[in-house]
């Protein structure tokens, strides 16, 4: 891949040129800005001494703003990291050990949120009988054990075990006419069995899932917050200031002494909307949290990501955002029937996967690129967080971490090209000079799609950069060929 590209005349010593510059910077995807002037000066000097008529059709390469640049602080630490990105919603079969233990392991598998959703008759949930309840909470058990045999903590979603997805026109959802009768009795009954599998241990009850969408409850806030006051009292959309479900809930939350012990959202909209950007969501509770003088508790984004943002650089953006606001994550899945029960939210593949031979029961897995974003984060990024920011236009974020033997620093951006950069700052803080030379290794996390089967990382070599005042930037190249491809930098200490 040529990191740039100048159109010119036909002139045969420019074009000479060209060519050997792209031959020596082909094998990276990135130089430091030093190398970058020489090799432009290298350029404006054979162009000075051509008689041709020469034209360039574009700038040698975007200026640097705070729009477009990400840092990095090595001189703050922020504590061990806790890989709080690494968890899923569904995606766990239902039959235990179908996916070898590897595939969670690897990824740091630590947080899971099921309830049996969009499984068929005999098991549509509560709302058709006792007996299509038990197929969801068998469904959901299983998928508990399989998250705490690998120490995560489990999500139960009772709007699933009742059975919103297998609603029809009649109905009866709770607190309709002000009658709750039937669902206490749902609530004794997921109690009961909770209780008698030994579940309590690891698990976080979700009251109800997104009550702000018609397709999870078919009915006003006030009938919700009753049930949520209900609820909370029986067990013992993103938020903005205009929002009432968020506004009049945290009102309820105050006035009822029924404060959580997670506030939790989704975050799968647009991604050139600032509200459906944690960094913007952040600070939004937080002024809400004190208007309602309620207390920070632990944020759970616990579905994150549209379709399209679940490729290796989309998860490297959200990685980064999570950590830097030490939120737990959850992937979206937007998988569908026996499928929605696999894949780990669409972080595997395996034969027949996207075809009409797909078997809910088959095995053969193997990894996709997001996956091996994942792999790297939870196994190579370890020692001590470094504070980070994302660049100003949202659209590129790093992770970084300082081990004993290398400082990492993972970036992606969010389903664009182009180019930015990323200033670290405070090597001295490290056992760096303040000035001088860094040879920086680059790993690329290639994406072939949700089912393409991607074996590791791709190694784009070593690249010299030269620094000083305690400060090294470098741009990252965001080409055509390697929009959805994920980075990690490498600075061995």
């Amino acid at each position: 891949m040529a990191i740039m590209h100048h159109e010119c005349s036909q002139a045969k010593i420019l074009a000479l040129c060209i060519k050997a510059l792209h031959l020596q910077t082909k094998k990276a995807h990135f130089c430091s800005i030093v190398q970058t002037m020489r090799l432009e000066m290298l350029l404006i000097t054979f162009l000075s001494v051509s008689s041709a008529p020469l034209v360039l059709s574009a700038a040698l390469g975007p200026r640097q703003s705070s729009d477009n640049t990400a840092t990095v602080d090595l001189a703050v630490n922020r504590g061990t990291p806790e890989h709080l990105a690494s968890g899923i919603i569904y995606g766990i079969p239902d039959t235990p050990n179908q996916i070898p233990d590897s595939f969670y392991t690897d990824v740091g598998f630590n947080y899971a949120r099921a309830g049996g959703a969009q499984l068929p008759a005999p098991s549509r949930g509560w709302i058709w009988g006792l007996n299509e309840y038990q197929g969801r909470f068998e469904s959901t058990f299983s998928n508990y054990e399989t998250t705490r045999k690998y120490g995560g903590t489990f999500i139960l979603l009772p709007h699933d075990l009742w059975g919103t997805d297998s609603t029809n026109s009649s109905t009866v959802w709770p607190g309709d006419n002000g009658d709750f009768s039937d669902y206490d009795a749902f609530l004794d009954k997921v109690i009961d069995d909770i209780k008698i599998n030994n579940m309590i241990e690891g698990l976080v009850w979700d009251i109800w899932n997104e009550p702000d969408l018609s397709v999870f409850w078919q009915r006003d806030s006030s009938q919700w917050i009753s049930l949520y006051v209900r609820t909370h009292e029986r067990l013992s959309a993103q938020p903005t200031q205009t929002n009432s479900w968020w506004t009049d809930w945290l009102s309820a939350v105050q006035m009822n002494n029924v404060i959580p012990d997670q506030y939790s959202w989704h975050i799968e909209g647009n991604i050139n909307d600032p509200i459906d950007d944690l960094g913007t969501n952040n600070s939004t509770l937080t002024e809400m949290l004190c208007n309602y003088g309620l207390p920070a508790r632990q944020a759970n984004i616990n579905e994150y990501a549209t379709f399209a943002e679940q490729v290796a650089s989309g998860a490297a953006w959200w990685i980064s955002r999570l950590e830097r606001y030490d939120t737990i994550g959850l992937r979206g899945n937007w998988l569908s029937s026996s499928a929605l029960h696999d894949f780990m939210a669409s972080l595997l593949g395996k034969p027949n996967a996207d075809n009409s031979d797909y078997d809910p029961r088959g095995t053969g897995y193997y990894p996709n690129g997001e996956y091996q974003v994942y792999k790297y984060y939870n196994q190579d990024m370890t020692g001590s967080r470094a504070a980070t920011t994302g660049s100003g236009d949202r659209l590129m974020d790093v992770f970084a971490t300082i081990g004993t033997d290398k400082i990492r620093v993972l970036a992606g951006t969010r389903l664009q090209q182009g180019t930015w950069f990323i200033t670290v700052k405070g090597l001295t803080t490290v056992g760096l000079p303040e000035s001088g030379s860094v040879v920086i290794h680059t790993l690329g996390f290639v994406d072939a799609g949700h089912y393409g089967e991607v074996s590791g990382s791709s190694d784009r070599g070593d690249i010299l950069h030269t620094y000083s005042g305690d400060t090294l930037t470098f741009p990252v190249y965001q080409t055509a060929e390697d929009q959805f491809t994920a980075w990690a930098f490498e600075i061995s200490l």
